[in-house]
């Protein structure tokens, strides 16, 4: 994938039409060495370093060279800079991308909309344990409706420009669950103006009018904990992050066809004037739902991963539990796993049988079992690492006249900054 440099302060973005002939991509390492007498070598460095960029442009055009110009001498300002290189593709900060922080806060990278969206703490999973992969965040969801939103620190968003094409894709543990992704469009100065959604783990958006800065969020969709590794967020960029597989045969995802592709307890199972299949429940009676493949224990999987459930709203609102069944090659039980959020599929599982029980109530219940998803996410696939865009400074600049004029010949070097406002 190529892209131009975009350069500028937030909300004066510009690309450079004009690609460098050179670029220098790298770090200050600000690493410091003492050899003892005795020869030993010690080394001093940060735990972060800051990364470094410099561009040199041949015969640059002169709207190209003047917009340089006013950036190195902070004429429209002192900055700092928001940079996004040719080749950063997932803008998110690298740790962030992996699901973590340091410092023992999730602030810098996350924030809930409000305090009763959940918590987000440090993973207690296996290989999160201090010293395997330091801070490593999780967010367990309260409620269907909870969001959660990514954060790029300076600023209230992430650096856009009006025209760009914006792809948010959720955490690889969303993908398989009923979630929905959104992008919150802010100007400048990180006052809101609009949001586009999708009921998906993935959202692809053009940047609107007067949008300087996007704030990617998404809603889990099932009350659970969720790992936050995996999300990618991207610009002008064709490359789509992997996507669930829906189990399901096309009638039985569709809730159409023979009722024999379900087993049902308590509830009746018939088939209407258009050839779906309805799920009814009398007043005060209590059963449950499951999906069925003809001839096997439940429906095969293509590997490893996780396996999540998406049901119709009307049969999701009156279903009390969840649960996936596992079994291997030979139709042994692997056990099971009593969630609505995505479950992780055990080692040596070839098929996985999905089943919703309802409670006793006061009213009848009636509604049509399709669309729905068994969905698989094959967790395995690498995801884009992070590349970030972080605030930067000019710490080096040059122009000289080329020819024929007005062309120029510019060199500018960029240092990364921390705790700089905007």
């Amino acid at each position: 994938m190529t892209r131009n440099l975009w350069i500028g302060l937030p909300g004066r973005l510009r690309e450079i039409s004009q690609a460098a002939t050179a670029f220098e991509r790298g770090a200050e390492l600000g690493v410091t060495q003492f050899t003892s007498l005795g020869g030993q070598v010690t080394t001093l460095a940060p735990q972060r370093t800051a990364r470094k960029t410099k561009f040199t442009f041949d015969r640059l055009t002169e709207d190209d060279a003047a917009h340089l110009d006013r950036l190195a001498r902070r004429i429209d300002g002192p900055g700092p800079i928001v940079v996004i290189d040719p080749v950063a593709r997932n803008l998110l900060d690298p740790l962030q991308a992996e699901g973590r922080c340091p410092g023992g806060t999730a602030a810098a990278h996350w924030y809930l909309s409000n305090s009763a969206d959940g918590k987000l703490q440090l993973s207690t999973a296996p290989g999160a344990a201090p010293g395997t992969a330091p801070g490593t965040y999780t967010w367990t969801a309260n409620s269907t409706t909870a969001q959660l939103n990514w954060h790029r620190r300076p600023g209230a968003g992430f650096p856009v420009a009006p025209g760009m094409s914006v792809r948010f894709t959720l955490p690889k543990s969303w993908r398989s669950g009923p979630c929905a992704t959104r992008l919150h469009w802010r100007d400048a100065a990180g006052t809101y103006l609009s949001s586009a959604a999708v009921a998906s783990h993935t959202l692809s958006a053009t940047v609107p009018a007067g949008a300087a800065l996007v704030t990617p969020s998404g809603v889990a969709g099932e009350v659970g904990t969720y790992a936050l590794d995996g999300a990618v967020l991207t610009i002008n960029d064709a490359h789509v992050p992997t996507a669930p597989v829906n189990l399901l045969p096309a009638d039985q995802a569709a809730g159409r066809g023979t009722p024999t592709q379900w087993t049902a307890t308590g509830c009746t199972l018939s088939t209407d004037a258009e050839g779906y299949v309805v799920a009814a429940l009398p007043v005060n009676t209590a059963g449950s739902l499951t999906f069925v493949f003809a001839g096997q224990k439940g429906h095969p999987l293509p590997g490893s991963g996780l396996v999540g459930l998406v049901l119709p709203a009307a049969v999701r609102a009156r279903a009390q539990n969840c649960s996936f069944a596992f079994f291997d090659a030979a139709g042994a039980s692997l056990g099971s796993s009593a969630t609505w959020s995505p479950a992780t599929v055990p080692a040596l599982a070839r098929h996985v049988s999905a089943t919703v029980s309802f409670g006793a109530a006061a009213t009848a219940f009636s509604a049509r079992l399709g669309p729905a998803k068994l969905q698989h996410l094959d967790t395995s696939v690498p995801q884009l690492a992070g590349d970030g865009c972080p605030a930067m400074a000019v710490t080096a600049y040059t122009d000289s006249p080329g020819r024929p004029l007005p062309y120029r010949n510019i060199s500018i070097d960029l240092t990364e900054v921390t705790d700089a406002s905007v």
